[in-house]
């Protein structure tokens, strides 16, 4: 293997790098990033960042530029040729590969329509700025439109700047971070009002309201109308595969299908690995980390992390030396004085079960089951409770994975992640 290219700098994309090269990569190793940035990390851009507690150069990537890459930036990918083993780039360039790291990761989700200026989304160090220069240009009305990960911690952040800001955080499905389960959700409202945030709770958002050109208003399905000064969709991400629209390769969900391995795995019913292409980050759809329902997406910060190292070993190893993703998922944040933490996948249970602190408690872990299973953990303000949790849920794993006679690239059951240093809502 002479030539190989990683598409994405981000987490996963710079992890890919240094592992190739520590792995004894000594080819042509190029790097290829739609953002003219410097590579850097993304969860501290809601928090930190946001706050003014840290700046773009505190939160660079230390190492991305170490490992001797020939950097693309500034000019995407949009086209991928597998028969000629050519990456397509915006500016009409082509790169030749032998082998191939896809972790393009993913992009915030927009309005569905027209919008006004003043209406933002939060996914890059841009994005961040413009919000800062509203917030310091003298906005005082500022609407989050969504009330998972991204949109709470935003929320927080704002309301914590202490220029009396007011943030209202509108959430249609009725409780934020909701995706927790649990008591944990109520938890975080209670905390959202006590810091000053205004909660509208299970009413959606039907458009904006403009004047001069700028928003003024949100309007909300039950007919009010929230003044505006700044507003932010939160809703969502949405992974960054439309270039890989016609390569051949799954894209459930949008997604690229990947097995055990990491191994990018062809479009039919066979859905054979492809050698030379590994999949990493918040792109992939991993056999691995799956549920009793099938694959389980992750945006953490963690899963990226551990992904790319494996990717790029696997890459060179080839198939037959591959090792499969056998890590279990674990994510942080925090929000208005909360420290939350889960392992595992909680989202996936359908039993959950109190068994440290009182239901709504601010210090609480509940276990998350399915069908008697441990599935996952969720911890507020008593993070170092889940090591416990992360080990039974690794014994599970070996348990199940055995069963069924073990990693054979067919989707056995498996985990992602590893200790997380950063929450997962932009990792």
């Amino acid at each position: 293997m002479r030539e190989v290219v990683v598409v994405g700098a981000g987490l996963a994309g710079v992890r890919a790098g240094e592992s190739l090269r520590a792995r004894g990569f000594r080819g042509t190793l190029t790097v290829v990033s739609d953002e003219a940035e410097l590579p850097y990390d993304r969860p501290p851009l809601t928090k930190q960042v946001v706050a003014g507690t840290r700046t773009a150069d505190d939160i660079r990537l230390a190492g991305a530029e170490d490992f001797g890459a020939r950097w693309i930036r500034g000019t995407g990918a949009v086209g991928l040729d597998r028969e000629r083993r050519r990456v397509r780039l915006a500016d009409g360039a082509e790169v030749p590969y032998d082998g191939l790291v896809l972790a393009t990761g993913a992009r915030a989700r927009v309005w569905p329509g027209e919008v006004p200026a003043g209406v933002l989304t939060v996914r890059g160090l841009d994005d961040v700025r413009a919000l800062r220069a509203a917030v310091d240009g003298g906005a005082r009305e500022v609407v989050v439109v969504g009330a998972g990960f991204v949109g709470v911690e935003l929320a927080s952040s704002l309301v914590g700047l202490g220029l009396e800001v007011r943030v209202t955080l509108v959430e249609p499905f009725g409780r934020p971070l909701r995706a927790l389960g649990g008591t944990v959700p109520d938890v975080v409202a209670r905390a959202a009002r006590r810091a000053g945030v205004v909660l509208r709770l299970g009413t959606g958002v039907t458009g904006f309201r403009a004047e001069g050109g700028r928003v003024a208003g949100v309007g909300l399905a039950d007919g009010g109308v929230l003044p505006a000064e700044v507003a932010v969709v939160a809703i969502g991400m949405v992974p960054a595969t439309g270039w890989l629209v016609g390569s051949g390769l799954a894209l459930p969900s949008g997604r690229v299908h990947c097995d055990e391995r990491l191994f990018a795995r062809t479009a039919g019913v066979a859905g054979v690995p492809d050698r030379r292409i590994v999949v990493a980050g918040d792109v992939a759809w991993c056999d691995a980390v799956r549920s009793v329902d099938g694959p389980v997406p992750l945006e953490h910060w963690s899963n990226a992390a551990a992904q790319g190292e494996l990717a790029a070993r696997n890459l060179l190893a080839g198939p037959a030396a591959a090792e499969p993703y056998e890590h279990v998922p674990s994510f942080w944040t925090s929000a208005f004085g909360l420290r939350i933490k889960s392992v595992g996948l909680p989202g996936t249970g359908d039993r959950v079960v109190v068994e440290e602190g009182e239901p709504g408690a601010e210090k609480v872990v509940e276990a998350h089951y399915r069908e008697g299973r441990l599935v996952g953990a969720v911890s507020v303000n008593l993070g170092k409770r889940l090591a416990g949790y992360a080990r039974r849920l690794q014994e599970e794993r070996g348990e199940v994975a055995g069963a069924v006679g073990g990693a054979d690239g067919s989707g056995a059951a498996g985990g992602a992640g590893g200790a997380s240093a950063g929450s997962g809502a932009l990792g």
